[in-house]
Order: C-alpha cells, then sequence, then structure tokens
C-alpha cells in the first residue's frame, strides 16, 4: 500500500471514529476516548485513538498489544472515577516501573472521560414536577414527563422535555418511557404514587425516589408487599426523598431531590476487568 493510501484509510478511521464520540455523545453514554499525545522511541505506533466503554469493551486502536491492555485498564479505572487523565508508560521490561515488553520506547496517552448525564423520569406535571422541570434545564439533564392528566402534561408547561407521556392510566404513560439502568425517577403524582411504583420497581433503572410522608410509604409498601413486591425491591425506594436540607418551598426541594441524585450519579460503580501485573 502506497504512503498516500495509508494515510487516507487512516484519516477515514479517524473520522468514523470521531463520529462514533459524536454518536455516543448524543445518546448520553459513558465512555472514554484513549488518545497517544507523545511518542519516544520505539513503540508499536505513534498515533492512535481508542474509544473504551465500561466494560473494557474498545472501537479503534492505539497500538495493539500489552501496551494496548494496559490503556484499555487505565481508562476503565478513569470512567470509574469520573476523570481525565494523561497516563504514560515504558515500553521496556528492563525499566524502573516499565511494562513487560521489549520495544523500549515511551508512551503518552489522553484519556478522555464522558460521563452520561442522569436521564430524569419526573412522574407527577403539578408544582413540584414543574420545579424539577426547571432545575434540570439549568443543568442541561434530558428527562421525560408521566402523568395521567391531559391539562398538566402540556409542552407548553414543559417546552423542553424530550418526551410527554400522558396516559389515564398512569402505569401505561411510564412505560412508554423506556425505563432502563440510566433512568432516575421522581415520582410526585396527585395520588398514583403505588401504582407508579410498582411499575418502576419492575426495571434494572438507576434510583427512584418518592416525595410522600412516613406513614404514607408504609401504607404503600405495605400494598404492593401484598401485590407481590418484594423487600428487597422496596429497599431501593429513596423515601424520604433528596438531602435533609430543612426544604419547604418546591424549589427548595426540587434542589434536595436534585442533589441527592447527583451526588448517587457520582457514586463509583466497579466495573470487573481482568488486571495484569506490570
Amino acid at each position: 500500500m502506497s504512503t498516500e493510501l495509508m494515510f487516507k484509510d487512516r484519516g477515514q478511521l479517524f473520522m468514523q471514529l470521531m463520529e462514533k464520540v459524536a454518536m455516543l455523545t448524543r445518546q448520553n453514554e459513558t465512555f472514554a476516548l484513549a488518545m497517544i499525545i507523545e511518542s519516544k522511541g520505539s513503540t508499536p505506533r505513534h498515533v492512535g485513538k481508542m474509544i473504551v466503554y465500561r466494560d473494557g469493551t474498545i472501537e479503534g486502536t492505539v497500538g495493539g498489544g500489552l501496551a494496548e491492555h494496559y490503556v484499555i485498564e487505565d481508562s476503565v479505572k478513569a470512567i470509574q472515577n469520573g476523570q481525565s487523565k494523561i497516563v504514560e508508560y515504558k515500553l521496556n521490561k528492563h525499566a524502573k516501573d516499565g511494562i513487560q515488553m521489549n520495544c523500549g520506547g515511551t508512551l503518552r496517552v489522553f484519556i478522555e472521560v464522558y460521563t452520561s448525564r442522569p436521564e430524569l423520569i419526573l412522574a407527577g406535571a403539578g408544582h413540584l414536577g414543574h420545579a424539577l422541570a426547571k432545575l434540570a434545564d439549568f443543568l442541561e439533564y434530558p428527562y421525560c414527563i408521566v402523568d395521567d392528566r391531559v391539562g398538566y402534561c402540556t409542552k407548553e408547561r414543559f417546552p423542553n422535555a424530550a418526551n410527554l407521556f400522558v396516559n389515564e392510566d398512569i402505569g401505561k404513560a411510564l412505560l412508554a418511557a423506556n425505563l432502563n439502568e440510566k433512568s432516575y425517577v421522581v415520582i410526585v403524582t396527585k395520588d398514583r404514587d403505588d401504582i407508579v411504583l410498582k411499575t418502576a420497581l419492575q426495571f434494572p433503572i438507576a434510583y427512584v425516589g418518592m416525595v410522600a410522608s412516613k406513614r404514607k410509604v408504609i401504607s404503600i409498601f405495605e400494598k404492593l408487599k401484598i401485590e407481590g413486591v418484594t423487600q428487597e425491591q422496596l429497599e431501593q425506594v429513596h423515601s424520604p426523598i433528596g438531602l435533609e436540607i430543612d426544604s419547604e418551598t418546591s424549589e427548595e426541594i426540587a434542589i434536595s431531590i436534585i442533589g441527592q441524585i447527583i451526588k448517587l450519579s457520582k457514586e463509583k460503580k466497579p466495573v470487573k476487568v481482568k488486571q495484569l501485573n506490570r
């Protein structure tokens, strides 16, 4: 292959990789982009970019082999910590802190972490739901609104909502939101908390919280247990909801709820990745 064709192919691969980065960002995914920023001496590759996912799978390359494995390992750790960083590898098994390679060069790699934002499912379009939506707008968090009242769940009240799901059966409205492991469900309905909670607990969601008094929580939990919901499922529920900041107004309560969601979303969640000794 000629040098011209080789650089053309690399350019196309680079563009495809960056298009994938843009797509993953739009989809609100968590991943890292590892990029060689400096290489000295003999190394498997002098330029290269690679997407690394939370489970250690990759797209692209920074040269392959043992050095790439360490880049993957450090990228997964960076994702878990939620922090970008620069790492350096000595590709010399005889050097202090070197890895088991014979190349002899050094490689510096910038690992940029792209962290997904919480995806809010606001079940309840009343005053508190509206306050939560305004705070989500400010934070640029994606959110949708779920309610059983057509007059409340409108584009006029929630102009920036990704979706509005309205159904007189609020359980069906929630199902339409396609809950998943990135969903943070906040239950602030008028009088359908039990239905929403039972529906939400069927899915592997990241968070579920409910605004309710202690007496109401006990009543709902007892009802759901009779209907087949397990104690283990109910232990996932945050109620009382939010951080303890003595909040009173809808806006203050919204801040306490979003504060709790931010705190929980930043917690480190270990992912199993094969470790190697350097």
